[in-house]
């Protein structure tokens, strides 16, 4: 039986919940999980809910039926087939790890998407790519960022790519590209923003003194490393640790980080309110 997920989020009243339940109940919807938050700081509600629908549901009727209550709550909403699988565009540079924690589990069946391209700045990693059976393209940057990033656009074009998914991609996008692709690409930062932006965050890091290190999936925007904040994680070390030891530990972070932000992607629990996220699960 096919199941979908709806996702709302509105300015907050009272009803809200009694009219969207009440017009699942009508069309025979049956509820398997239902979540909700308000954020009263902002004043916006937000609520994920996964159903399963009768052997005659009509998703079109469905929402027609369901747009009068949009209308009147002012609604942002989308509704999301869980037959559907995200295809998903990996962007990555010459450190590989990611790729590999990306690949690995989704070969596994850990990541509920299709990953059918993946896009590099180098040919170093090409042989990964290969090693999943998965087609591997360069982006050749020394020709100029406009060709190169043309030709990305070209290839996700190609490959009906829904989310792009930049794993340790060592490049800036353009603010046309970010733009187009708004909400749409998580990055991975190797380190815990907002402290610690740009180059070698692990140097700036050490040098500090830090007692903890961490990374953060966020959605990649015009401005660096200043996009919604999608997840985050956090280590202890120790003052007797050096550079490459907080770069080997940071490592595993990034992997954990950057697949925990992209299945929240997948189940379709990350909500955006102007330049921050809610989770709801």
């Amino acid at each position: 039986m096919e199941n979908f997920v709806i996702q709302i989020s509105c300015p907050d009243q009272r009803g809200i919940v009694a009219a969207v339940t009440g017009i699942m109940a009508d069309n025979g919807i049956n509820i398997l999980d239902l979540t909700q938050h308000t954020a009263s700081d902002v004043d916006v509600f937000m609520l994920k809910s996964v159903f399963e629908v009768p052997d005659n549901f009509n998703r079109r009727n469905f929402e027609e039926a369901f747009e009068p209550t949009a209308l009147k709550f002012r609604m942002n909403w989308k509704i999301f087939s869980t037959e559907r699988k995200e295809r998903i565009a990996v962007l990555v540079s010459q450190t590989n790890h990611c790729l590999w924690e990306l690949l690995l589990k989704h070969q596994d069946g850990e990541l509920n998407c299709d990953i059918p391209v993946v896009i590099s700045n180098h040919l170093i990693n090409e042989p990964v790519a290969r090693q999943f059976g998965i087609p591997f393209y360069q982006a050749d940057y020394s020709q100029g960022k406009d060709e190169a990033e043309a030709r990305i656009r070209k290839i996700l074009q190609e490959y009906k790519i829904d989310l792009v998914v930049m794993a340790r991609f060592m490049q800036i996008l353009s603010p046309d590209f970010t733009d187009a692709w708004h909400n749409r690409i998580i990055n991975i930062h190797h380190g815990f923003l907002p402290a610690f932006q740009g180059a070698k965050p692990y140097h700036q890091a050490w040098y500090k003194g830090v007692k903890i290190i961490g990374a953060t999936a966020h959605f990649a925007t015009s401005e660096l490393d200043r996009g919604p904040i999608i997840a985050q994680e956090v280590i202890n070390v120790s003052d007797r640790s050096s550079i490459k030891q907080l770069m080997r530990m940071g490592k595993d972070v990034e992997r954990r980080t950057l697949v925990h932000a992209l299945a929240l992607y997948l189940d379709h629990s990350i909500f955006v309110h102007e330049n921050r996220t809610f989770i709801l699960r």
